[in-house]
């Protein structure tokens, strides 16, 4: 059996005024928990309280307007990444400086999808997947592939933190495009903050297939290795699986979905209207849920798949 820390409920957190979660007026750390705190409840209700719980931590998320940075210091003082910590981490330096540098970049360049909403959207469900109690396997012949360690479930963070950093709105014109840029440019990063050589060849060979792999038109071919019989599962298409289901989790639900396709049609209207107006559309977010897929125990854990079914009937009724 594989199991994770379990934190204790926390719902007192959750009441604010006017029934609406607003980052800027509460402290960032008790939101985390709350939002970690979810791990326990039952994943066959997806269409009642954890939905709506999901609903309104994201939607804080995505109005959080005070930094990326903040919400990084924010969230790296949660009880589950505290949980984490291990001798000589450089993981906490590496998340706040990788953020600040994203805060200043996007200070300029703020695309209406691609914009620090989605870049907290993306580390908020890396945290919910990582503190998931997983007690069984699945779509892998060797369950500790899903058992993170301290230190991965660390690299996972970094990896969400920058897998959109420099976006500017385009759309890949040749494979992985945007991706790679984004790999360059953490790159560019570590040694402009001089962090140590070792250090760098350390992690950035792990960096680049897990942020590659959140290209959508790989998307197939990932999911292929977990429903194939063949036995090439490895721990980096774990990781890889992971991250891609934190930067979907948002779009696969029934509210903040709706509100993130219609930016994503907003930021594509100039270059590509066409597209703007069908990733918009009831059809196309449609052939969105229908494509995407969640794999992992961890999703499994927070019924993520029975929420985009849930989203998926929404828009059929």
């Amino acid at each position: 059996m594989i199991s994770q820390p379990r934190l204790g409920l926390s719902y007192g957190y959750l009441l604010v005024d006017t029934n609406k979660f607003s980052l800027l007026n509460m402290p960032l750390a008790p939101l985390i928990e709350a939002f970690a705190n979810i791990d326990n409840l039952a994943a066959d209700n997806a269409s009642g309280k954890p939905l709506s719980l999901l609903e309104s931590m994201f939607t804080s998320s995505h109005n959080h307007t005070a930094g990326f940075k903040s919400f990084i210091e924010g969230l790296i003082k949660s009880s589950y990444w505290k949980s984490q910590d291990f001798p000589d981490n450089p993981f906490p330096r590496l998340c706040i400086n990788l953020s600040l540098e994203i805060d200043r970049m996007q200070d300029a360049i703020e695309p209406p999808y691609h914009c620090r909403g989605h870049f907290q959207d993306v580390c908020l469900a890396i945290t919910l997947l990582m503190q998931q109690p997983i007690h069984y396997p699945i779509h892998t012949p060797d369950q500790s592939l899903w058992l993170m360690t301290p230190k991965e479930a660390w690299l996972l963070l970094f990896c969400a933190i920058g897998h959109d950093y420099g976006h500017d709105g385009s759309i890949n014109q040749t494979p992985n495009e945007l991706e790679k840029r984004s790999i360059e440019k953490i790159d560019a990063f570590l040694h402009e903050f001089n962090e140590p050589p070792v250090l760098i060849e350390e992690i950035m060979p792990k960096v680049r297939p897990i942020i590659l792999a959140t290209d959508p038109s790989v998307f197939g071919n990932l999911v292929d290795k977990f429903t194939s019989n063949l036995p090439i599962i490895t721990k980096e298409d774990c990781m890889s699986m992971l991250l891609v289901e934190a930067d979907l989790m948002g779009s696969a639900l029934p509210g903040h979905g709706v509100r993130l396709g219609q930016q994503l049609g907003l930021e594509w209207q100039t270059a590509h209207p066409e597209m703007a107006h069908r990733v918009a559309s009831d059809q196309g977010r449609l052939s969105f849920l229908q494509h995407i897929r969640f794999m992992s125990p961890h999703s499994e854990m927070l019924g993520l798949d029975k929420i985009r079914q849930e989203s998926i009937n929404q828009i059929k009724t």
